[in-house]
C-alpha cells in the first residue's frame, strides 16, 4: 500500500457481476488482492441492490435473497503513474464489464492513528514504486535536463537488470561543478535575462562529454523492502540523507523513500521524540502535557528558537551576508516588535534584483552551494537605478505561519506538507516572532514514541 498524497489522483472505477471469474476465482476477488500485491493506496468493492449492464438482464434483489449475479463495482483512487501502469492487466481481468477513469483533487488522506506509528509499518508500504531511472551511460546533460524539471532531486543509476550501481543527485552535480548552483536558484537564472542564464548555462555545458558513471556516488547507501520506518528515519537523521533507495536480496532496485514520504506518514501518525534535536540548533523543549500524544502538543513545545532576522530597512548587501550564514537557508523579516512581515530566500533576491546585478548574484550562490565564502561588493549593488535597495524590497510577503499555542503539531506538520514549505515561523497570537520549525525537525519526531 503507498500514502496517496494531497493533489491531482485518479479514480478508477470497475464495473462487472458478482459471478465474473479470474482464473478459478471471483474476478472482485482477484482484482483487489491484485490492487493489494501492487499497493495500491486502496480499493472497495460494492455490491448493488439491483441494475442491468449491456446485456439488459436486470440483476435485483427478490425473494428474500439476493440474485446470484448482481451488480459489483470496484473503485480505487490512486496516483495517476500507478493506475495507468495497473490499467492494461485489470482490462485482462474484467472479461465483461465497464472501466471508467478520471481525475479527481485530493484534499486529505489519512488513517490516523491516536499515538505513533505501527511499529511493524515496513518501508514497502510508504516508497514510492513509480521510479526514473538511468543507466551507467547515460549522457549527464540529459540527466541534468531530467533533474531540473522533475518532483525528485536525485536518479538512481542501475544496470540492464535494474541492479543498483550508484545515485546522482543535484547535490553530487553540484559538487563535480557541473550544477553551479541549486536546482531552484538555476531554474529561475535561466528563465530571466540572457545574461544571468548564461552564467548558469555556460557550468551546465561542461556536461556535454560525460556519463553518469563518470560522476555518480558509488558509496550509496540502501534499504531493503522490509526495513520498518523508523530504522530508515534514524539512518535519514544519522546521515542527513533526504532519500534512500529500496532494493530487493539481489540488490534490483525496487522503489524510493524520501524525507517527504516519511513526513507525509507523520501527517497521519506523527511521532516525537523528547530527545530529539535539529543538526543545527537543539529543538526547545518546554514542558509536555502529560499523557497527551505528541501530535496533540502546542508547536511551541519543538521549534527552533534561535532564528535568522532582519528588519524591513536592513541593507541588501547585509542580507544577502546573513541569508548565506543562515542554517536554513531563509532569513526572516520582522519589525521592530517582532512581527513577522516577510520572508527571504535567494530565489527571492535574484527574481527582485536588477538585470545587471543578477550575474554576480548567480556567481555569489554559486561559491556559496559549494563551500566558498564570498561577498558581493557593496557597490555592486548600487550601480542600478532600480528601487531594489533594503530587505523589504525582495522579501516574499506571503508567509505561512504556524500558531505558538493555538496550534498543534500535528497542524503544522499538515499544513507544511499542504503548502509545500520546508520552514515554518511560529507565532504568538499578536503575530510575534518566537520561532521557526523545519522539515528536518519533523523528521526527528519519528525516532521514538509509538
Amino acid at each position: 500500500m503507498s500514502l496517496l498524497r494531497r493533489g491531482t489522483a485518479l479514480v478508477l472505477t470497475i464495473y462487472l457481476g458478482e459471478s465474473d471469474q479470474w482464473q478459478g476465482k471471483p474476478a472482485y476477488v482477484a482484482i483487489v488482492q491484485f490492487l493489494r500485491e501492487q499497493r495500491c493506496a486502496g480499493a472497495t468493492v460494492l455490491r448493488a441492490l439491483a441494475g442491468y449492464g449491456a446485456g439488459l438482464r436486470l440483476h435485483e434483489r427478490g425473494a428474500g435473497r439476493w440474485s446470484s449475479d448482481a451488480p459489483v463495482v470496484i473503485q480505487v483512487i490512486d496516483q495517476p503513474g500507478r493506475l495507468r501502469r495497473l490499467l492494461p492487466h485489470l482490462q485482462e481481468m474484467v472479461g465483461g464489464g465497464l472501466i471508467t477513469l478520471y481525475e479527481v483533487e485530493v484534499h486529505k488522506y489519512t488513517h490516523a492513528r491516536s499515538r505513533g506509528l505501527p511499529t511493524n509499518l515496513p518501508v514497502t508500504q510508504v516508497m514510492e514504486t513509480e521510479v526514473t531511472t538511468v543507466h551507467l551511460d547515460t549522457p549527464v546533460a540529459m540527466i541534468i535536463n531530467l533533474l531540473m524539471d522533475a518532483p525528485f532531486r536525485a536518479l538512481p543509476v542501475v544496470d540492464e537488470q535494474r541492479h543498483l550501481q550508484g545515485i546522482i543527485s543535484t547535490g553530487d552535480l553540484i559538487r563535480a561543478d557541473l550544477l553551479p548552483v541549486r536546482r531552484g536558484v538555476a531554474r529561475t537564472a535561466l528563465s530571466l535575462d540572457s545574461r544571468t542564464a548564461e552564467t548558469v548555462a555556460n557550468p551546465l555545458a561542461q556536461a556535454s562529454n560525460l556519463q553518469a558513471q563518470d560522476v555518480m556516488n558509488r558509496q550509496v547507501r540502501s534499504i531493503s523492502r522490509d526495513t520498518l520506518l523508523s530504522e530508515a528515519a534514524r539512518m535519514m537523521v544519522e546521515t542527513g540523507l533526504k532519500r534512500l533507495p529500496v532494493v530487493g536480496p539481489d540488490q534490483t532496485l525496487q522503489g524510493m523513500l524520501s524525507r517527504s514520504d516519511m513526513l507525509q506518514v507523520i501527517v497521519t501518525s506523527p511521532l516525537m521524540s523528547t530527545q530529539a534535536s535539529s543538526r543545527t540548533q537543539p529543538l526547545t523543549q518546554t514542558k509536555p502535557l502529560a499523557n497527551m500524544p505528541v501530535q496533540q502538543q502546542p508547536v511551541v513545545a519543538y521549534m527552533q528558537t534561535e532564528v535568522a532576522t532582519v528588519d524591513e530597512q536592513t541593507l541588501l548587501a547585509d542580507v544577502i551576508d546573513a541569508l548565506i550564514l543562515s542554517s536554513t537557508k531563509r532569513i526572516v523579516v520582522v519589525d521592530a516588535e517582532r512581527r513577522v512581515r516577510g520572508i527571504i530566500s535567494d530565489i527571492d533576491i535574484l527574481t527582485r534584483l536588477q538585470e545587471e546585478v543578477r550575474p554576480g548574484i548567480v556567481r555569489l550562490f554559486t561559491n556559496w552551494a559549494r563551500g566558498k565564502p564570498g561577498h558581493l561588493p557593496t557597490g555592486a549593488l548600487h550601480t542600478s537605478t532600480g528601487k531594489v535597495r533594503v530587505a523589504a524590497d525582495v522579501m516574499n510577503r506571503d508567509v505561512v505561519t504556524v500558531g505558538e499555542e493555538s496550534e498543534t503539531v500535528q497542524q503544522a506538520l499538515e499544513r507544511m506538507m499542504a503548502t509545500g514549505r520546508k520552514i515554518l515561523p511560529v507565532v504568538d497570537a499578536q503575530e510575534h516572532l518566537q520561532g521557526v520549525i523545519g522539515r528536518s525537525d519533523l523528521l526527528h519526531l519519528l525516532l521514538e514514541e509509538g
